[in-house]
């Protein structure tokens, strides 16, 4: 079996064992958000490179989703801060910040 044919067959293997999980019970929307998002970022970097003609198109299809993948993730963190779910006190949030004010630094940068 190729290296290939062994990841493809511990994948499925992977996705049965989650389906299994889901039936036994209310699994935490949290682990089905990441789980949605794992899934998400596979089958964008397959289709991505299935599809491409070159890397360019690769990469810009990655880069695509990537940006709608995070505008999604920022909304519902926004959504935690409304619903205050997630305050200042959370686990993460100062890291959260900082990546956001150099996120902002750049745009900044960009549009000028």
């Amino acid at each position: 079996m190729s290296d290939l044919a062994q990841v493809i067959a511990g994948l499925r293997q992977a996705l049965d064992d989650v389906e299994k999980q889901l039936t036994k019970g209310d699994p935490p929307a949290d682990a089905l958000e990441d789980f949605k998002s794992t899934l998400d970022g596979l089958r964008t970097n397959v289709l991505a490179f299935i599809n491409a003609a070159d890397s360019a198109d690769y990469h810009g299809t990655v880069d695509t989703f990537r940006l709608a993948r995070t505008t999604q993730t920022c909304q519902g963190i926004f959504t935690g801060f409304v619903d205050g779910t997630i305050s200042g006190d959370t686990p993460g949030f100062e890291k959260f910040r900082a990546t956001i004010d150099e996120t902002l630094e750049r745009l900044d940068a960009l549009g000028n």
